[in-house]
């Protein structure tokens, strides 16, 4: 009897546990139906409430499948709400462990898109995100799905990705490659297929070429029937770039109209259209009509904002749900005060704007890793003119010493990131097997990328590809590791401080002025700091600064006659030194800190006019003569490697080695480092070198002609502190990461050349490395970045110092510049860029007819 009640009990409880279950599915199911409708009317935040709740359910009732693919609906939230922090990868991680246990490979392709969405849109890695979309289409033609709307929208993507990339043909060729399977998939006339034209505007629109874009969005328009707010803002958007004004606004009023109909209360879109009003009433410098409108826009974008009236009333919120609308508000809220008057109130309006808008964009980069340098780029310079203004009314230092953190937050790129890495490593105590790891990983994703691009049939080059995927998804989960057992180094590694004016002046000695130059569309700027004191200069505008340049840069590297060069080089000198001369007098040596003139050798500048007894290049007044120069990418960059520990040549042992693969015979040929052929005289440059370090009792080594193998100089590389390479280089402006270094030739190109992508992950420690070679300082340019030149990857990979070539160098003079060079570092001992001064200023003066193409074409980044 006792056994039939518990068997009894036991059924009840089964029973009701049971029926809880099913009444648990059903609403998790209902909550998942809610969430997909919240999200296709554009209600981000209350849909992924929903999803979250359904996956909490479904995980209670161990029904993974259905759990992983709420999760999946949640990660198109998080990317249509522009969240992207590691909560996103990991999640995306879990969804996909479950789907590739029950071999779900249609979701596991899915779930490979919506990574590749992730990283597409956070701009954290476009080289990445490609490879999710590649590898996601991969997977459904593999499993019978070649001809579907998903890998339609996948080409989509990937046409948006070269679009960024500004490879337009290539956009286009996926856009078109999108459209022709949509429609054979579609019926005709389904909205979807007008999203080819809207693609094809944006392209268009990319290029500049206005009129196409009007023609392509309308023809989306035909799909759309008019009845997206989105069509016709985008029509403003495009009048307003042609200046046609009163068009652009009576199509942004018909957005407006069509948005506050379409959604109840708030909603983002409503805010971002009343910005681009606010953009257009700048344009139109009605000034108090842009602080409405932004006003307007800051109210349905930020909660408890209401007092839309008021122009002077400012938010104060740092995080905002939708942070890139709120950007813009504020940087036109910003610029509208400081064109509205010159009064103090309007200005101190200003500065507030650019200040928040500066913290909400430190939060987003936190938050999301988020690297955003079209922002960077143009809207800093705005602000340290607003600080200049109120600095010329008030007296007040505060406004300098703020115009100078705006200099650095300009120049925030890739390579001060890989130093903050270094740090949060070191800070965080992160194991040496985990650091050993992720380089390792870094260098096999280098050399795969490397083998893709030169791949030469395109068999090849889809295994290469399967190689990355295998190494990014290992890059994935270490990350995934990082998040959950190192939340610290995960944190850490992102966020990176400028230095500040007090930081600089005390790693700056009484004879050393630290420039850093900030361009900008009106007016640039010279924030000038010695150890006593600091100051702002105003110079040309950008346009008329890169003339100068640009103009004096040929004159050097085409060797043009003294009478234009001497003109052109004064004109240079005036743009960017001429306002600094009375402070420039008391001190002996300049640190250049700004990523564009890592192009151009200053030394060669001329401080007087051109004076026609001038008779040989020797006369001429050049800024060498007086000063010594180095140069880096940001002045935080400068104090950052200040900071680093360096041996002494006076009193530490060091090992010193010199590569010369194209050193075999002696030649009395004049002949350039640009040559395929031989070097004749870097054999000498390096076995002079060799014999001052075997003299100082350094050790140090020599591998000269076939001796100089890429494979011996990585087995020496993570030894040495001074590395000199003297051969070929050459740059590669299209593509950086084929930027190489040659070595002696072997019977596999993979073993004759250094790639630059391979030089970022280098196992450095060097304090100095000398790229004796041509054009190893010149590469892509990159906003926010500078140049993606074989300098910078030693840079990168943590080299203190590097001495790199702009141009073609000859190989006789070559020898005899560094030849000086290390007799005054070694047995003058003194620091790398006073000695580079030296030699370059002796070997003017045993040439005295020399022309300063042979001997400033070599610049010292660092110390």
């Amino acid at each position: 009897m006792k056994t039939w009640i518990i068997f009894l009990l036991a059924l009840l409880s089964f029973n009701a546990t049971h029926g809880q279950t099913k009444v648990d599915t059903l609403e998790a199911h209902r909550l998942v139906k809610e969430g997909k409708k919240l999200l296709f009317t554009q209600e981000g935040y209350k849909a992924l409430k929903k999803l979250q709740q359904a996956s909490n359910l479904f995980k209670a009732q161990g029904f993974e499948i259905q759990q992983a693919k709420c999760i999946m609906y949640q990660l198109y939230c998080y990317g249509w709400l522009t969240i992207h922090n590691p909560k996103v990868l990991l999640k995306a991680e879990y969804a996909l462990k479950i789907f590739q246990k029950h071999k779900d490979f249609f979701n596991v392709a899915k779930t490979y898109a919506i990574l590749g969405g992730h990283y597409a849109d956070s701009g954290i890695d476009i080289d990445k995100a490609l490879f999710y979309y590649q590898k996601s289409i991969a997977i459904y033609q593999k499993n019978g799905y070649k001809m579907s709307v998903n890998v339609a929208w996948l080409w989509n993507s990937i046409g948006n990705i070269y679009m960024v990339q500004k490879k337009y043909k290539k956009a286009v060729t996926c856009f078109e490659k999108s459209h022709q399977m949509l429609q054979k998939l579609l019926p005709v006339g389904d909205a979807r297929l007008g999203y080819y034209f809207s693609n094809m505007s944006l392209c268009f629109r990319a290029q500049k070429k206005y009129d196409v874009a009007i023609k392509y969005l309308r023809q989306a328009g035909k799909y759309s029937k008019g009845r997206r707010e989105g069509y016709y803002s985008n029509l403003g958007d495009l009048y307003l770039f042609q200046s046609r004004l009163i068009l652009s606004e009576q199509y942004y009023l018909k957005a407006l109209a069509l948005a506050k109909k379409r959604y109840n209360g708030r909603h983002q879109n409503i805010g971002g259209i009343y910005e681009s009003l606010a953009r257009l009433s700048i344009e139109k410098k009605d000034y108090f009509s842009a602080l409405k409108r932004v006003q307007k826009g800051l109210s349905y974008l930020v909660s408890n904002f209401i007092d839309t009236l008021d122009i002077y009333h400012h938010t104060s919120v740092r995080n905002s749900k939708h942070p890139y609308m709120y950007l813009y508000l504020l940087l036109h809220k910003a610029k509208a005060f400081s064109l509205f008057s010159d009064s103090l109130k309007d200005l101190k309006a200003s500065l507030y704007n650019y200040q928040l808008y500066d913290s909400v964009t430190i939060e987003v980069q936190s938050q999301s890793n988020h690297r955003n340098y079209y922002f960077s780029q143009k809207i800093y310079p705005e602000a340290i003119q607003v600080c200049q203004r109120l600095y010329a009314k008030t007296q007040d230092k505060k406004y300098q010493h703020l115009a100078f953190y705006f200099a650095q937050r300009s120049h925030v790129n890739v390579l001060a990131k890989s130093v903050q890495t270094r740090r949060a490593q070191a800070v965080a105590q992160l194991p040496d097997s985990l650091v050993n790891q992720e380089m390792y990983l870094k260098q096999q994703r280098a050399y795969y990328q490397q083998k893709a691009l030169t791949a030469s049939n395109a068999r090849q080059k889809t295994a290469y590809q399967d190689s990355i995927f295998r190494v990014l998804r290992q890059q994935d989960m270490l990350n995934e590791a990082y998040a959950q057992k190192f939340p610290k180094y995960y944190r850490l590694r992102f966020q990176s401080k400028p230095a500040t004016v007090p930081q600089i002046q005390q790693k700056l000695d009484s004879q050393s002025v630290v420039l850093s130059y900030v361009w900008g569309k009106e007016q640039s700027h010279v924030l000038a700091i010695t150890r006593d004191n600091f100051q702002v200069y105003t110079l040309p505008p950008q346009k008329q600064v890169t003339a100068a340049l640009n103009a004096y840069y040929n004159a050097l590297q085409q060797a043009q006659r003294l009478p234009v060069f001497a003109r052109k080089s004064y004109q240079a000198y005036q743009c960017l030194l001429a306002p600094l001369q009375k402070l420039l007098r008391t001190k002996q040596k300049i640190i250049v800190t700004n990523p564009t003139l890592l192009s151009v050798p200053l030394e060669a500048l001329v401080t007087q006019p051109y004076q026609s007894t001038w008779g040989a290049f020797g006369q001429l007044p050049y800024l060498a003569k007086q000063h010594t120069l180095s140069y880096h990418y940001s002045a935080s960059l400068w104090w950052q490697n200040e900071r680093r520990p360096s041996l002494s040549i006076k009193r530490q042992r060091l090992h010193f080695a010199g590569f010369a693969p194209f050193s075999g015979g002696k030649g009395q040929v004049m002949t350039t480092r640009a040559n395929e052929g031989l070097l004749p005289e870097s054999k000498a440059e390096v076995s002079a070198v060799y014999n001052f370090f075997k003299q100082k009792k350094h050790e140090a080594a020599a591998y000269l002609s076939k001796a100089a193998t890429r494979r011996e100089f990585l087995r020496q590389v993570s030894k040495l502190d001074i590395l000199h390479i003297a051969s070929h280089s050459t740059a590669n402006l299209r593509e950086a990461r084929l930027a190489r270094i040659h070595f002696a030739p072997q019977p596999q190109a993979d073993s004759t050349y250094l790639y630059a992508e391979s030089i970022y992950y280098l196992p450095l420690k060097a304090q100095l490395v000398v790229l004796s070679s041509c054009e190893s300082g010149v590469g892509k340019f990159e906003a926010g970045e500078g140049v993606m030149s074989l300098a910078r990857g030693f840079l990168h990979a943590g080299a203190q110092s590097v001495v790199s070539s702009l141009w073609e160098a000859d190989d006789v003079y070559t020898k005899k510049l560094m030849i000086l060079f290390y007799n005054q570092a070694l047995f003058g001992q003194v620091p790398y860029s006073r000695a580079l001064g030296f030699a370059k200023r002796h070997l003017l003066s045993q040439e005295p007819t020399l022309h300063p193409k042979y001997w400033s074409n070599f610049i010292l980044i660092g110390r």
